[in-house]
């Protein structure tokens, strides 16, 4: 029962628990802290750039020149590869090209439809082509998920709007920890509301859940 337990330990998550109480707001004792939305990526796909030149009031998350060059990487592939199979006559190739084409057009049209823009004298954000007021919004929410891949596995980390009701709204999902913190700072401050922060804790129904299914487990075996 020693190893087993010394094993437990290891892939128990050793992460503080959170206190959700310090947030001030009994309404993160009632959302969600789970991930909003599967799957993320490695890189860094939007940033947030304030748009002064127009206003001082709006702001808006942006595509980042790595993720449209990573859209253009597979466009430009599947370009290539089809040219190249066309020239061999294998169908198979040909579906292949066209796939990685039709992949990179898709991540480029997903990537787009993230875009989302706060004006703040409107008090409204545009969101894939659908406006909200930002009157509801309570707080920003970031979370992190682990991505097991075949070849790598990393950590996306989410920003989300908190509403009054308690729903949450995803508006970026990407890897890289220094700009979601960033942004998230910054988008704090431009509407005036509070950032709940939870990528470096593990929250109580997630600890409780997990010491959960452990102890079951541990039972079992023994």
């Amino acid at each position: 029962m020693g190893i087993l337990n010394n094993l437990f330990s290891i892939f128990q998550d050793q992460r503080e628990t959170l206190d959700l109480t310090s947030f001030g707001d009994e309404l993160a004792l009632r959302i969600s802290w789970e991930p909003l939305v599967g799957g993320g990526t490695n890189f860094c796909t939007h940033r947030l750039r304030a748009k002064p030149v127009v206003s001082n009031d709006l702001i808006e998350f942006e595509i980042t020149l790595a993720a449209i060059l990573f859209s253009v990487a597979f466009l430009a592939a599947g370009l290539v590869g089809l040219i190249g199979a066309a020239s061999s006559g294998s169908n198979l190739s040909i579906l292949a090209a066209i796939a990685m084409m039709g992949f990179g057009i898709w991540n480029a049209y997903q990537l787009a439809g993230q875009k989302t823009i706060f004006d703040r004298s409107l008090c409204i954000f545009v969101r894939k082509g659908r406006t909200a007021s930002l009157e509801n919004i309570r707080a920003i929410q970031l979370v992190r998920e682990y991505i097991r891949g075949n070849r790598n596995s990393y950590y996306s980390y989410e920003l989300n709007l908190v509403c009054s009701s308690g729903d949450r709204i995803n508006i970026v999902d990407h890897g890289s920890l220094r700009a979601i913190r960033e942004d998230a700072e910054m988008l704090a401050n431009f509407l005036s509301i509070p950032v709940w922060d939870a990528i470096d804790y593990r929250v109580p129904e997630q600890a409780a859940d997990w010491n959960s299914k452990f102890e079951i487990l541990r039972n079992n075996i023994g």
